[in-house]
């Protein structure tokens, strides 16, 4: 799945680098006398959120990087945009995309001792194939069916093409496999861990003795449940836990990372994402104003992003001008962000007919937009809102804040009661395929912005045969997403991650939804 366009993940900021030594990671050199004595291996890790259990077969859990080390899927994504194998040893695609053919893994178990085999592989993916909760996921609506044609031998059969099946595999929820032995929803995989313990407070993970991949080095893995961001922090510098930091797993506010960057004994790891954060528009039931392409372009001059990212947060986050990043397969080649036009804005809404002193109006209808936020969802979201809500308002957009707790938020944004909102684009594995399949069509539901010319674009792209095609299909839907102003770019978001300098072996995961942690070893 490369492209001219496609690029690796970059590699770890300059004070990153310099500990990515002998491990590819953070290394230390020689373990410490309490390693070599045998000691017990725990690694404690943050979580924000508490779980109420552990599922890939529902949208319930959020800690990603726990299900990464229990449940396992056919192929993982690599951090240079290609695949590698899982349960799957390997596989073959067909000249004409309809056919995959999956080699499994022979000799794989569940934690409670059930064999992984075809047939059981075959039922646990006809489990999301055949679920309609799953529908953004592209294959469901591709898949003619799915054989064991032999114990380890999986046949796919497709009714088309269809290019992001591979990443779609890859993900970690709802696609890998549980064993069928299993109570519904039991956290048993085949991963490197097995669940010991789990509650509202703690989350306690057991090496898997059977995997297929060789012991792990760290006898334990506690994820402990710290909701609030500075009492996270607050446990890192005084070694209550190891690790903090991912979209999913711990977030870290970029003021944080700057102070334990001046911290003895952590560090901070810093690499560029495949997300980026959105302000989207609610056109279809939201104010009718926000129909007017007109409005919708004039927001957009009228926010300094280079402002943003460097001011709001603080030069570690990359101003964006595309509704996604270059480096996702098939990305757009954004032009360099600059300030903000707020003369040409103010010229295209008086041209468009929205005009008036302070809120302008036309028809009678105000220009008067609701923002609505959970500020737990983004650290700077707060800050941001009153940022973007200034902005707007010195071209006559208003903007009204709303903040909601996670349950309220939930609520408007599901019955479309809102005008603007935040979000960030998925990542890597997911993208570009997932965010404009469940955000950019009108067919599904919940969607941010759909219109007739992403409606066909989108379904060619995805089966697009050959590279050319392929990229071209994408420029044509990146083209639309710009000149219809689909949504607001504002920053491509970094990944952050902070480690006591007590771990050795650390790396971030190709992706912000897994976290390799089978090689990292704990000393003192």
């Amino acid at each position: 799945m490369s492209s001219s366009r496609s690029r690796p993940w970059a590699v770890l900021t300059a004070g990153a680098l310099a500990l990515a030594l002998a491990g590819c990671g953070l290394d230390g050199g020689d373990a410490d006398a309490g390693e070599a004595s045998g000691d017990a291996q725990v690694l404690r890790v943050a979580l924000a959120d508490p779980e109420a259990s552990l599922s890939v077969q529902d949208y319930t859990t959020s800690s990603f990087t726990v299900l990464d080390q229990v449940f396992e899927p056919l192929v993982r994504y690599t951090a240079d945009g290609d695949f590698a194998p899982a349960l799957a040893e390997s596989w073959e695609i067909s000249d004409d995309g309809l056919t995959m053919t999956f080699a499994l893994r022979p000799g794989v178990t569940f934690t409670d001792g059930t064999p992984f085999d075809a047939d059981v592989a075959r039922a646990d993916l006809l489990r999301w194939v055949e679920d309609p909760d799953n529908g953004f996921l592209g294959l469901t609506g591709v898949t003619e069916s799915i054989e064991a044609t032999d114990d380890t031998t999986i046949t796919w059969r497709l009714s088309q093409p269809y290019h992001p099946a591979l990443n779609e595999l890859a993900l970690t929820r709802p696609v890998r496999f549980t064993s069928p032995a299993a109570a519904e929803g039991e956290p048993v995989g085949t991963g490197p861990y097995q669940v010991e313990s789990l509650d509202e407070q703690r989350i306690v993970l057991v090496p898997n003795d059977d995997w297929w991949g060789g012991t792990p080095s760290p006898d334990r893995l506690e994820f402990a449940v710290i909701p609030d961001a500075a009492a996270r922090v607050a446990a890192l510098q005084a070694d209550e836990v190891d690790v903090i930091g991912g979209e999913y797993t711990a977030p870290l506010a970029l003021e944080e990372a700057a102070a334990l960057e001046a911290t003895d004994g952590v560090q901070v790891l810093t690499a560029e994402s495949t997300t980026n954060l959105l302000l989207t528009v609610n056109a279809d039931t939201g104010n009718p104003a926000l129909a007017d392409p007109a409005v919708r372009r004039a927001m957009d001059l009228a926010l300094d992003r280079p402002g943003i990212a460097e001011g709001l947060f603080e030069g570690r986050a990359t101003a964006a001008t595309t509704v996604f990043p270059a480096n996702v397969p098939y990305g757009p080649d954004p032009e360099p962000a600059g300030a903000a036009d707020t003369a040409a804005a103010e010229e295209l809404l008086d041209q468009a007919g929205w005009t008036g002193e302070g809120v302008r109006s036309k028809d009678g209808v105000p220009l008067q937009l609701d923002l609505v936020l959970d500020p737990g969802l983004l650290p700077q979201a707060t800050a941001l809102s009153q940022v973007v809500a200034d902005q707007l308002g010195a071209v006559g957009i208003g903007v009204t804040i709303d903040r909601l707790d996670s349950t309220a938020y939930g609520t408007a944004v599901s019955a479309r009661d809102f005008d603007l909102r935040f979000y960030a684009t998925y990542g890597a594995p997911y993208d570009p395929y997932s965010t404009l399949t469940a955000n950019f069509r009108s067919v599904q539901e919940g969607h941010l912005f759909a219109s007739p010319e992403l409606d066909e674009q989108i379904p060619v792209a995805l089966a697009a045969a050959d590279e050319e095609s392929r990229q071209a299909a994408f420029d044509a839907i990146w083209t639309t997403l710009a000149e219809q102003t689909a949504a607001v770019p504002l920053v491509q978001l970094p990944r952050q991650w902070a480690v006591r300098d007590t771990v050795r072996g650390f790396e971030l995961g190709a992706t912000e939804y897994d976290l390799p942690l089978t090689d990292v070893t704990v000393t003192g």
